[in-house]
């Protein structure tokens, strides 16, 4: 709705030359959001496929509603109190390997404790934080070195 009024309100202030019908409005507003609704279904996607995939390797027997519901934690939590920490373990230590292995002990203790608080076992929870801790930390180290080569 707000881009819908962001774009509407847009469309007025052009020329009559410019103007866009009210299906061209609500046109650009689909494009306009189906950009962040796609970047975040994928990270979500991406979760709950490594968290599905250490399930079934390890045989943890975690049911599909736990998954889902820690691959949402995970992704609140990556995308908010993550990132503040990232940018103060940055300035402390600088972006060297040392940084990506604080980082990810850093993500193994926030996704045990979410997995703790949404009802899996101890046991569990610690698999999978570890499983998807090294998962990330593995993306981060590659997407380093392939900016670091360039």
């Amino acid at each position: 709705i707000l881009i819908f009024k962001l774009v509407y309100t847009g469309n007025k202030d052009e020329t009559e030359k410019e103007k866009l019908g009210f299906f061209g409005v609500i046109f650009v507003v689909i494009l306009l959001a189906l950009l962040p609704t796609g970047t975040i279904a994928f990270f979500l996607f991406v979760l709950v496929g490594s968290t599905n995939a250490i399930n079934i390797l390890f045989s943890l027997d975690i049911n599909t509603n736990q998954v889902i519901f820690l691959a949402i934690a995970l992704l609140v939590y990556l995308f908010s109190i993550d990132n503040i920490i990232e940018i103060v373990v940055k300035y402390i230590v600088g972006q060297r390997i040392f940084y990506f292995l604080i980082m990810m002990l850093i993500r193994i203790l926030a996704s045990y404790a979410i997995g703790l608080f949404i009802g899996l076992n101890q046991n569990n929870s610690l698999t999978i934080a570890v499983g998807v801790s090294l998962i990330i930390f593995l993306f981060e180290v590659a997407y380093f070195l392939k900016i670091k080569q360039k």
